[in-house]
């Protein structure tokens, strides 16, 4: 159900108190005024408009009982999506009341009942339904359930015996005999269980959670971390004829955000757009829809509509950081980088250790060769994630750019004892040793390095490196006849911007010099790629 439980309880609970329910009472409930002023302004109007309509139809004396029974029961899920539960009990009421031969009410009272705790009274409703239709399934489910919930395990365990070999019921059935079975102690008869639910509906990863206590409990502590790995958060869903049109009634900005977030995950930019838009309507206080919003169209590349919606939530909130980061991505696209690094700095006023703003102004620095206040910038995101091997990376690189490689070495060896083995630090510490280092024993460390390289990674860049470790060693023949393999190889790939460069260390290792240049002149971070 949507956001906004607590009021519903409060406020309408508070309304009018409601006495036993009789399917062959006459006289209807009074309908409810809420306090609906809480609420947000999609949700406010739509809850105010199904309660009008329906006055204005119940007023109308020449309206059929039918007519005013199905309304009322479409106005209570109205309600009820929103967890309005007072209003949606009378609605549900009064609609049993004007069409009493349809088991929808009572079933919709039951489950309203039941969704609010009150299993007794759930019990007597999903009763009345058998009584008209003896042979109802989800009736039998329902009841099955509240019966578990109130620890009476042997008519919960007689009722999912009779719809276990229903195929669109099954799964739910096995996961209620298999919580059975745990009350009862029975924990091989409980992984069967859960296991066969499992098996027939493997989407609904939240089972592996109770799954794999079983498992514990009976001392298989393998199979228990196996399927608590396993664990998500789908739960085991059925679709229900009479209830799913519920959910689908809800409407809030958070039921929008989410929806726009699966989507934009997906790459899915026009539903994302339509959701938060969506969002927009429902709420357009809300902070996140707009900034969301804003995120999408920039993606799409509408980048003024973007910079409208980024500022909107900004007007709404003066200091949401995230929004001058964003305004910082907007303003890097349209290549207006001294704006982008104002609005990223700006970003890190409100959260100064914020790793992805950090991240992207390093970057940013990177572009506009601001080296120094860029090694600044990927400090302070090392500092918060050791582990992060790029940002540690790219500071040592800023470094060498700085042409300050005592202190890109130092980075390095230190991460390097942080994150062993690791390639995109292995590969400059082995040119700044090939190409600075003046002991032997660091030379010969360059040339163990770039064979490292070459057996995990064995790139055009790792074989230039172990070309400048062979010629750091004095093994000037060998440096040559990779060089020049490495010459070819570039050639054939395209790479004619590091050419040149390649030309004048193939010359050097002819000469019997290594080589004075780790990296091109024109790019000193020529490795600086993600």
């Amino acid at each position: 159900m949507n956001e906004g439980g607590g009021w519903a309880r409060k406020t309408l609970g508070t309304l009018l108190v409601l006495g036993a329910f009789s399917a062959g009472a006459e006289e209807l409930l009074p309908l409810p005024d809420p306090d609906l002023s809480r609420l947000e302004p999609g949700v406010r109007e739509k809850l105010h408009n199904a309660r009008e309509a329906l006055l204005v139809t119940i007023g109308d004396a020449d309206q059929d009982s039918q007519k005013q029974g199905r309304l009322y029961g479409h106005t209570g899920k109205v309600f009820h999506a929103h967890n309005a539960y007072a209003v949606a009990e009378v609605c549900y009421r009064n609609a049993a009341v004007l069409e009493p031969d349809e088991i929808r009410w009572p079933y919709t009272l039951g489950f309203l009942y039941q969704d609010t705790g009150r299993f007794e009274e759930a019990k007597s409703r999903y009763r009345e339904v058998l009584q008209i239709d003896p042979g109802h399934l989800f009736a039998m489910l329902r009841l099955a359930q509240t019966h578990l919930e109130l620890g009476e395990l042997g008519e919960a365990s007689e009722l999912y015996e009779q719809v276990v070999e229903q195929p669109d019921l099954a799964a739910v059935a096995h996961a209620g005999l298999a919580r059975i079975s745990v009350a009862q102690g029975d924990y091989e008869k409980a992984v069967v269980h859960y296991e066969k639910a499992l098996e027939l509906r493997p989407d609904a990863s939240r089972l592996y959670v109770p799954l794999g206590q079983v498992y514990r409990r009976l001392g298989k502590m393998e199979q228990a971390r196996e399927n608590l790995e396993r664990a998500g958060d789908a739960k085991l869903r059925v679709f229900d004829p009479i209830l799913d049109d519920v959910g689908s009634l809800a409407v809030s900005s958070a039921m929008f955000l989410t929806a726009g977030a699966q989507a934009l995950k997906a790459e899915r930019f026009d539903k994302a757009v339509q959701a938060f838009r969506g969002a927009i309507a429902v709420n357009p206080e809300n902070r996140r829809a707009h900034l969301n919003l804003g995120v999408v169209l920039a993606e799409l590349g509408e980048l003024d509509e973007a910079e409208a919606s980024v500022r909107e939530a900004l007007r709404l909130s003066p200091d949401y950081y995230f929004a001058y980061f964003n305004l910082g991505t907007i303003y890097e696209k349209r290549g207006l980088l001294a704006e982008a690094v104002g609005f990223y700095e700006k970003a890190l006023e409100g959260n100064p250790d914020e790793i992805k703003i950090n991240y992207r102004l390093a970057g940013l620095l990177m572009r506009t060769n601001e080296y120094a206040a860029a090694a600044e910038r990927y400090r302070a995101v090392v500092e918060q994630a050791p582990a992060l091997v790029q940002a540690r990376h790219l500071e040592a690189l800023a470094y060498i750019a700085l042409g300050d490689t005592a202190t890109a070495r130092r980075l390095l060896e230190e991460s390097l004892e942080i994150v062993p083995q690791e390639a995109k630090l292995m590969s400059p510490l082995a040119r700044i040793l090939a190409t600075t280092a003046s002991e032997p024993e660091d030379t010969e460390r360059a040339l163990v390095l770039a064979k490292q390289l070459i057996e995990t990674r064995n790139s055009l860049n790792d074989g230039e490196t172990l070309a400048m470790a062979l010629a750091a060693n004095n093994r000037f023949e060998e440096a040559v006849l990779l060089q020049e393999k490495v010459i070819e190889v570039a050639r054939e790939q395209g790479a004619e911007q590091i050419l040149a460069h390649l030309e004048h260390n193939l010359q050097r290792y002819r000469a019997g010099h290594r080589s004075d240049r780790p990296w091109p002149v024109a790019d000193p971070v020529l490795e600086s790629e993600p």
